[in-house]
């Protein structure tokens, strides 16, 4: 997990099916992957070895991952309280909520 350039492939994948309108795929694969990140995390903190950058977990739950982070949040005890990870982590969440508002709505919330 130290080559960041893991991630870049994956970002990629997520921004092409959502161009394909492949919605749905690609939001429960970034959850999957966000759920995987927490988890490696996660075995990462209790072994002591390189950790996931938390800016990278945060990216993930922004791009739409933050029930898949939120699940592994809670089912492996991981970053339930850390300040202020938590506070963005929940940031994430309404600023997704707001977008997807925006989405649905088409833009009539703003006329």
């Amino acid at each position: 997990m130290k080559n960041k350039l893991f991630y870049l492939p994956v970002i990629i994948l997520f921004f092409i099916l959502s161009i394909y309108k492949a919605e749905w795929i690609t939001l429960a694969l970034v959850n999957l992957v966000t759920f995987v990140l927490f988890a490696i995390d996660k075995r990462a903190a209790i072994k002591h070895t390189f950790r996931v950058p938390e800016k990278w977990l945060l990216l993930y739950c922004l791009l739409g991952g933050w029930l898949g982070g939120l699940i592994a949040q809670q089912l492996f005890r991981h970053k339930t309280r850390k300040q202020p990870f938590k506070s963005l982590f929940y940031l994430t969440i309404l600023l997704d909520c707001i977008a997807v508002i925006l989405y649905l709505s088409r833009g009539a919330l703003l006329h």
